[in-house]
């Protein structure tokens, strides 16, 4: 236990990680990069939660710049993230060129949706997506996500989407 807390307490912040000069360069050493990568993806993320907007412009996103240390992650390393955010399940590209960031993944929302519906006695049933949108884990979710997650259901032969 008192491991657990001490790494707690020496764990970053956003503000830490943004005021860190090297994170603005890609790394060389693959590990390395890939450990930066993540960062990128979790600030991203945790960007998005507080813009609420999980669509981003990664050309022209802020969370990418800190004008305080004067630094920003280039073009390159922009398109790197976006990437590695496709690659971990937790971004799509749009057609537009936009990151849509996922703000869950679909498979856990689709979890939360086989164990509402079970829970509440709703499994065989028959409902409209606008149904599902008013109650249960699917409330409020973005259509991408809900098709998504409707998706992994329907592949693990859960659900029948028609």
């Amino acid at each position: 236990m008192a491991e657990l807390a001490a790494a707690e307490e020496d764990a970053w912040s956003d503000e830490d990680w943004q005021a860190f000069p090297p994170l603005y360069t890609l790394q060389p050493h693959a590990a390395t990069r890939e450990a930066q990568l993540n960062v990128w993806i979790d600030l991203l993320w945790r960007w998005c939660k507080a813009q609420n907007s999980w669509t981003v412009d990664v050309a022209s996103c802020d969370v990418f710049v800190n004008e305080t240390i004067n630094r920003r992650l280039d073009e390159n390393g922009r398109r790197e993230v976006a990437k590695a955010a496709c690659r971990a399940g937790r971004g799509e590209l749009l057609e537009n060129g936009a990151l849509f960031v996922l703000e869950q993944q679909p498979k856990d929302l689709a979890r939360q949706l086989y164990e509402w519906a079970k829970a509440t006695g709703r499994l065989g049933g028959v409902f409209t997506l606008a149904e599902l949108d008013d109650d249960g884990p699917l409330a409020g979710a973005d259509a991408r996500l809900r098709t998504a997650a409707l998706d992994a259901l329907e592949a693990a032969d859960r659900c029948a989407v028609f």
